[in-house]
C-alpha cells in the first residue's frame, strides 16, 4: 500500500503538471475529494488534520509545470505618465521569449514577433533583454521579477535623460522553469517552502542544460543584432542575469566572449593598430546580479581578459553581489560541497599557484563569484548621507552622470530628500574589464529582489557606465526571418511621487483608457 506522501505526490502530478482536462472539476474540488479520501484510508490518529493540511497545502499549490505562458502574444506597449512637469508621457514595449526544460524555443515565433517589434519602433532602442533565476518563471501569477522588471522600465521611460537620446525603451523577458511550485497565499506558500528549496539542484540542472543550448545564445544575439543594425541611430543593448539566470547568461555567452575578444579584422598593409582596437563588446552592458554560478567560469574568463584587453578599462560585464545573500553565500557551498565531495576525494582538483600561496581548484567549484575573494575587483562603498534636496530622484540623478567615467564612480540611493552617496572603489586582485562588485545589504537586502529601491538606483548608475555602442555597430540593411506582430496589447502605468518622503513609486500595469473605454465610445 502506497503512502500518504506517495499518494499525494502522485494526485499533485496528475492535477497540475498536465495540461487541464475537460473533466468539469475544479482543482478546489479535486483537493476536497482528495482530502477525505486520505482521511478515510489512512489518517485515523491524533496529528492526522496536521498531515492532511500540509499535503492538502502542496496539492492546493501543485507543481509549476513544464509549459510557456505567452504563446501567440505580440509585444505589449505600455504608455508611461510622468510624476512631474520635466518628462512626456512615452512608451516602452515588453516581449516575451520562453524556453523549455531542455533549452529549447517554446515557440519559434515569439523570437521573430520580438524581432518585428523592435523594428517596428522607427527610432532608436535601449534594449534591456533580463533572464529571471531561481523561483520566478514567466507567469505573472507566479513572478514576482515581472512586475519589477516593469517598474525599471517604466522608470527608465519616464527619465529625462533617456527621453532626451530619443530611446525608446524595449524590454525582452527570457523565461524558463526556474519555479516549481505555483504561489497561492502566504500560508500555504509557507507550507510549501521545503519543497521549494529542495528544488535547488532540479533547477540548477536547468539552468545548465539552457546555458548549454543554442537557442538562449541565439535570441540574445539575434536581438542585441536587430536593434543595433535595423533601428536608425545607435541603440543600446544592456543584457541582465540574476540568480541561475546570471548562470545561464555567463555560460551561454562565454564563448561568444572568445570569439569577440579574440577577433582579429585582416591585415591591411599600412594600417596601424593599438590593442584596444580591436576589443569588441557584444553588448553594451552585461549584468550579473547575485549569480548563483560556480566561480571557476568567471575566473577562466577573467584570465582571458586579463591577457587580450587593456587592464582597468571600461566594464564590459559587471557582477554584483550583495554581502547579505545567503542562498550564494551560505546555501550554495554547502550544496555544493556535498555533491563536490567525491572528486575531492579522489583527487579531481588540482592546485593554483596565487599570490604566493597555493589555491584548491576546489574553492572554484564551491564558491560563487561573488564570495570568492580570488575574483573581486570592486566594493560599494558610502561616502555621506543627507537630508538635502538632490533635485531629482537618485535614480534620475546616476543617469545624469559623465558617460564612460568608470574610475571612482559616486551615485546616490534612496529618496529625493533622504539619500545616501556611494563610491565604487577597487578593491581586490581582479583589474580586468569582467567586474566583480561587493555591494552592502543597504543595496540588495538579501538574494532579491534586484529591481526595487537603492538596487534599482544602484543599477541606473551601471547603465550609464555603458559607452555609446562602437562604430562598427552601424545600422546596415540585414536580413533577420520574422514574423508580423498581429495585434498589440496596450497598457498603461504611472510615477507617482509620495510627498511625505519624496519617493517615487510606480504603479502596477492596467489596461490603457482606450481599452477600457466601451465599444462605439
Amino acid at each position: 500500500m502506497w503512502s500518504v506522501s506517495t499518494q499525494t505526490a502522485f494526485v499533485r502530478q496528475e492535477i497540475d503538471c498536465k495540461a487541464p482536462s475537460n473533466s468539469g472539476y475544479t482543482r478546489a474540488e479535486v483537493v476536497d475529494s482528495a482530502e477525505r479520501a486520505l482521511r478515510m484510508n489512512f489518517l485515523s490518529r491524533t496529528g492526522s488534520v496536521g498531515i492532511v493540511r500540509c499535503a492538502v497545502a502542496f496539492l492546493l499549490a501543485g507543481c509549476a509545470a513544464n509549459q510557456p505562458y505567452h504563446l501567440g502574444e505580440a509585444p505589449t506597449e505600455t504608455a508611461v505618465t510622468p510624476a512631474g512637469e520635466a518628462t512626456a508621457k512615452d512608451i516602452y514595449r515588453l516581449g516575451f521569449i520562453e524556453f523549455d526544460e531542455q533549452g529549447d524555443f517554446w515557440d519559434r515565433d515569439q523570437l521573430r514577433k520580438t524581432v518585428q517589434a523592435i523594428r517596428d519602433t522607427g527610432r532608436g532602442i535601449l534594449l534591456v533583454t533580463y533572464i529571471h533565476g531561481w523561483q520566478n518563471n514567466s507567469n505573472s501569477k507566479d513572478a514576482d521579477d515581472i512586475g519589477q522588471f516593469r517598474s525599471v522600465l517604466a522608470r527608465l521611460t519616464a527619465d529625462q535623460t533617456i527621453q532626451m537620446s530619443g530611446l525608446q525603451v524595449f524590454g525582452v523577458y527570457l523565461g524558463w522553469r526556474g519555479r516549481v511550485v505555483h504561489k497561492v497565499n502566504p500560508v500555504v506558500d509557507a507550507l510549501t517552502w521545503v519543497g521549494k528549496e529542495a528544488s535547488f539542484y532540479s533547477r540548477k540542472n536547468a539552468a545548465t542544460r539552457i546555458s548549454s543550448s543554442t537557442p538562449i545564445t541565439e535570441a540574445i544575439f539575434t536581438l542585441i543584432k536587430t536593434a543595433r543594425r535595423d533601428t536608425p541611430g545607435n541603440s543600446r543593448c544592456v543584457v541582465i542575469g540574476h540568480s541561475f539566470g546570471a548562470l545561464v547568461l555567463e555560460k551561454a555567452l562565454a564563448q561568444a566572449l572568445v570569439g569577440t575578444l579574440l577577433y582579429e579584422e585582416p591585415f591591411a598593409p599600412g594600417v596601424e593598430k593599438s590593442r584596444a582596437d580591436r576589443v569588441f563588446k557584444p553588448a553594451d552592458l552585461i549584468l550579473l546580479v547575485n549569480s548563483a554560478a560556480e566561480s571557476i567560469y568567471s575566473k577562466e574568463l577573467i584570465d582571458m581578459y586579463h591577457d587580450t584587453t587593456p587592464l582597468r578599462g571600461a566594464p564590459h560585464v559587471i557582477m554584483i553581489s550583495s554581502d547579505a545573500d545567503m542562498a550564494t553565500g551560505l546555501a550554495f557551498p554547502i550544496g555544493t560541497k556535498l555533491s563536490n565531495a567525491p572528486k575531492l576525494l579522489s583527487g579531481s582538483f588540482r592546485k593554483y599557484h596565487e599570490d604566493g600561496r597555493d589555491t584548491s581548484q576546489f574553492n572554484y567549484f564551491t564558491q560563487t563569484p561573488g564570495h570568492n575573494d580570488s575574483v573581486q575587483s570592486h566594493r560599494l562603498v558610502p561616502v555621506t548621507r543627507g537630508k538635502s534636496d538632490l533635485g531629482a530622484d537618485p535614480f534620475d540623478l546616476n543617469l545624469k552622470n559623465r558617460a564612460g567615467s568608470y574610475e571612482n564612480v559616486t551615485l546616490y540611493t534612496g529618496t529625493r530628500y533622504d539619500w545616501t552617496q556611494w563610491r565604487i572603489e577597487r578593491q581586490g586582485p581582479n583589474q580586468t574589464n569582467y567586474w566583480v562588485l561587493r555591494v552592502p545589504k543597504q543595496i540588495i537586502p538579501g538574494h532579491g529582489p534586484i529591481f526595487e529601491g537603492e538596487s534599482r538606483d544602484l543599477m541606473a548608475a551601471l547603465f550609464r557606465l555603458a559607452t555609446k555602442p562602437e562604430t562598427a555597430e552601424r545600422p546596415v540593411p540585414v536580413k533577420v526571418q520574422s514574423s508580423a506582430e498581429g495585434p498589440v496589447q496596450k497598457t498603461e502605468q504611472r510615477l507617482q511621487r509620495v510627498r511625505a518622503t519624496g519617493e517615487t513609486v510606480v504603479t502596477p500595469v492596467q489596461p490603457s483608457a482606450s481599452d477600457r473605454r466601451p465599444p462605439g465610445q
